[in-house]
């Protein structure tokens, strides 16, 4: 098959992460302050030229990216290399043990501003030696089955279902050298729970094994629809988190190696992107409503839950002046597809369930379609029909930390108001909608 002479180009970067810059993840104001680095956190760049327009992915391994910080790195690359604003895509790994980038739940890991420069910097850099280093590839893509579970539905342990199979793809030089590994998969970087030292987690060390193994230059690891799949925990102690951490990835890694010689060569071109601006539906913002239920809250305690009750009071609390003081709480974000031939990438921010991820990839008309989340922005949970129907409303369940309640109603962590029920759906039809675009450019 014909790669109509796309040329790929790629390159990583270690990111410094200053001493004491706040970790992100597990829980409200842990003042997670970094210690030091148990294993580096990298930027890549991976990009796709036809010689008049490229895509762009870049990815990070920190657990969230921002929607402000990515708009304004948008507007810094095209400026500087001259790209389109719609072909530059943004993707977090989801590693709960980096800063951020820019701000996201509150009190979930405070923003380190010299953290953030790193971030830019480093972005620019890597961006910049990967349009330098493109040159024409070979690409072959597969499916390798998971034999050995490695996550958990954490929302509905019993019968939810995690992702069967890594979605791959390898770009092969013409000497028969795999430049990049392009690797997918929905599960939770939460390995090592709140210590205090950096981390890529499993995914980090998951692309160390694949170096090790001579698989490919450069592995690219894009984190799928995961927000209900967390990691299985074989060794729950913090002392064997190293322990649980080597057998997910060798296992992931055995998985991939696996398959890789039974992969379909696929077309790269032709390069196309849209990145649409969206608002999401959500529920009415109504300051005394808002009062009342935080009010509610708090006559719960004394409770086992009492920090997160406090917590989400407190949130409430402050969207009611919010909203009383006219702020706009509509929750705005950027959804992306990018196609590259027979390949395209489905961008969500925030963290959908698996099942929105698996939707678009069965429905896409593509031929080799992946699904990416916490791309673009920070925006929560989508949490599924099904979710919204158990927990109909705050009182309904006594544990306030329990998966599936968690995602539906912890929106106040980011001031946002409430999803509605048809949110999946909507995000669904919304990114198949961008592929219709997609095909209409492409028939002119």
């Amino acid at each position: 098959m014909s790669s109509n002479r796309i040329k790929v180009g790629c390159a990583e970067k270690i990111i410094d992460v200053p001493l004491f810059a706040e970790l992100a993840g597990y829980g409200p104001f842990l003042g997670r302050r970094n210690l030091g680095v148990r294993d580096p956190i990298y930027c890549r760049a991976l990009s796709f030229s036809d010689g008049h327009r490229r895509n762009l992915i870049v990815v990070s391994d920190v657990m969230a990216s921002n929607d402000r910080e990515c708009r304004a790195m948008r507007h810094c690359l095209t400026e500087s290399y001259g790209l389109e604003p719609a072909g530059i895509l943004f993707v977090a790994t989801h590693t709960h043990s980096a800063p951020l980038t820019g701000p996201s739940d509150i009190g979930y890991g405070e923003v380190c501003p010299e953290f953030v420069e790193n971030w830019r910097k480093t972005v620019s850099a890597v961006v910049g030696e990967a349009l330098a280093n493109e040159e024409e590839v070979r690409a072959f893509a597969g499916r390798a089955p998971i034999r050995k579970t490695l996550g958990q539905n954490r929302a509905d342990p019993e019968h939810g279902h995690t992702d069967p199979a890594i979605r791959w793809v390898k770009f092969i030089r013409g000497d028969g050298t795999v430049k990049v590994l392009l690797h997918n998969h929905a599960m939770h970087g939460v390995v090592f729970g709140r210590q205090r030292l950096v981390s890529a987690d499993w995914m980090g060390d998951a692309n160390r094994k694949i170096k090790a193994r001579g698989l490919a230059e450069i592995p690219f690891f894009l984190y799928g629809c995961s927000g209900n799949i967390n990691v299985i925990w074989t060794h729950p102690k913090p002392e064997e988190r190293d322990k649980n951490l080597d057998w997910i990835s060798e296992s992931y890694v055995d998985d991939l190696e696996n398959d890789l010689v039974r992969g379909n060569e696929i077309t790269l071109g032709p390069l196309e992107a849209v990145l649409e601006t969206v608002g999401f539906p959500t529920e009415p913002v109504i300051a005394a409503e808002l009062r009342g239920t935080a009010a509610k809250l708090l006559a719960k305690l004394p409770s086992e839950h009492g920090i997160l009750l406090q917590y989400i009071h407190d949130r409430m609390i402050e969207m009611a002046v919010m909203a009383e003081h006219g702020h706009d709480l509509r929750a705005v974000h950027d959804l992306q597809v990018l196609r590259m031939g027979d390949l395209a990438v489905y961008a969500i921010p925030g963290e959908p369930f698996l099942a929105l991820g698996e939707t678009v990839m069965k429905e896409a008309p593509f031929v080799f379609p992946l699904a990416v989340s916490v791309a673009n922005g920070d925006a929560g949970y989508f949490p599924t029909p099904e979710m919204f129907e158990r927990y109909p409303d705050p009182f309904c369940c006594d544990d306030f930390g329990a998966f599936g309640f968690y995602e539906v109603w912890f929106g106040p962590g980011l001031l946002r108001p409430k999803f509605k029920p048809e949110i999946v759906d909507f995000i669904t039809r919304k990114l198949l909608s961008l592929s219709e675009k997609i095909k209409k450019t492409e028939e002119k």
